[in-house]
């Protein structure tokens, strides 16, 4: 398991809202969104939760960032939590 942090970025146009939508019901194999928050009217956070690093890149480079209205992803942290 992988939690990976999102940044996204918005043009000024789109609608944050929506864009949030749109993000939740996106095909995710082997990953899903634990929160998708709006930050501000051109900003989104995001916490990506994957089964691997390799499932988040695929994730994040095929099916996220090719999202009408998103103009970058940043990847903030890639965290891998430890059970003890």
């Amino acid at each position: 398991m992988v939690n990976v942090y999102l940044f996204i970025e918005l043009l000024r146009a789109a609608n944050p809202t929506e864009i949030v939508d749109t993000l939740k019901g996106v095909e995710l194999a082997n990953c899903k969104f634990a929160n998708v928050v709006v930050l501000s009217e051109q900003k989104i956070v995001a916490q990506l939760n994957c089964n691997s690093y390799d499932n988040a890149s695929q994730a994040i480079l095929e099916k996220i960032s090719p999202v009408e209205g998103i103009v970058q992803t940043n990847i903030v942290a890639a965290v891998r939590p430890v059970h003890r």
